[in-house]
């Protein structure tokens, strides 16, 4: 379930990763290459719902 914060939703890499049937190490990768946006807050990276519409392409509304 994602994060909530000022109507922006934050997703973990787990949450990415089962979203995009990928591997959470193939997520980390793509962010640290820069594929994907990610932000580092505290210990976990999230990843707004925008960044991965983004990495797939999706318009957004």
């Amino acid at each position: 379930m994602p994060t909530v914060i000022e109507n922006i939703k934050f997703y973990t890499v787990t949450e990415t990763a089962d979203a995009l049937h990928l591997t959470p190490q193939t997520v980390r990768s793509y962010v640290r290459d820069g594929k994907l946006k990610g932000k580092r807050i505290g210990r976990p990276i999230l990843i707004t719902e925008k960044a991965i519409k983004d990495f797939l392409g999706v318009e957004n509304e």
